[in-house]
């Protein structure tokens, strides 16, 4: 009986891994309790950049759970309303360093998602890396990561960076970023960490993430991109959907019963 439970668990379990599978993910973390960035520690003197919390704000994340890519280039993101809602502010938070330089003084150089970046308050959010990018940077939406070191090991000597959003990335404050645990997620079941792209408010309900294309680099030297196969968008893959947790109820409600009968 103990064995048909834990097959039947398994089953249930294997269930729950599907609802949340898909390579890309692009999601609204709602009237967070912090900043994205609070008491997470800088490295190299950088860090997320954010400063909206508390109700009827919102931080949006991607995560790229994709085995076969090389991270995130560009982004195309609409925020959408609720029905007689509004979205009246937006502010752009990816990391973006337009400006670096280094001890040299032979820049400036930019990397991150410079190019062709929408300004605040503009909807849908724009931006990529690669047309003029000194270095383009891997696997944003999967790791950790900051400019100071990109930028050091791309063969730059050490930077200055006047004006950088977002110098540090993948680790927030929010829970459901991953942050410092940093757990496996979605259908690779590899350790992931979100990347933070925006911040807002909102009036009326809650907004979601509308239309959405995203790029992911295909080669290791980051010359080639191609659109993510798959996008899913308004699931947080960290955070279990109800019906997830109620496949998991439905496993520990049989397993108890089995047990019973057994005893």
């Amino acid at each position: 009986m103990l064995r048909r439970t834990f097959f039947a668990t398994m089953a249930l379990l294997a269930l729950a891994a599907t609802a949340n599978a898909g390579p890309m993910f692009v999601y609204l973390v709602t009237d967070p309790a912090t900043t994205a960035g609070a008491g997470i520690p800088s490295v190299n003197g950088l860090a997320p950049t954010s400063s909206r919390s508390g109700a009827g704000t919102w931080h949006l994340y991607a995560v790229d759970d994709s085995t076969t890519d090389f991270g995130i280039r560009n982004y195309q993101i609409a925020i959408t309303p609720a029905a007689g809602g509004t979205v009246p502010a937006i502010n752009h938070r990816s990391p973006n360093d337009a400006a670096w330089d280094t001890a040299t003084n032979d820049g400036p150089f930019a990397a991150g998602f410079n190019d062709l970046r929408s300004g605040n308050n503009i909807n849908p959010i724009v931006a990529g890396q690669g047309l003029a990018n000194t270095p383009n940077i891997a696997n944003f939406g999967k790791t950790a990561g900051d400019f100071q070191t990109s930028e050091t090991l791309s063969g730059n000597l050490p930077a200055t960076h006047p004006g950088v959003i977002s110098g540090a990335w993948g680790l927030y404050a929010d829970p459901g970023t991953a942050g410092i645990a940093n757990p496996g997620v979605g259908g690779s079941g590899l350790p992931r960490n979100a990347l933070f792209i925006a911040e807002g408010t909102y009036t009326g309900g809650v907004p979601t993430v509308g239309a959405t294309q995203i790029a992911v680099w295909t080669n290791s030297g980051l010359t080639s991109s191609s659109f993510a196969p798959q996008t899913t968008t308004n699931v947080n893959p960290f955070v279990p959907e109800p019906a997830t947790m109620a496949l998991l109820g439905l496993a520990c409600v049989g397993g108890l019963g089995l047990r019973r009968r057994h005893a």
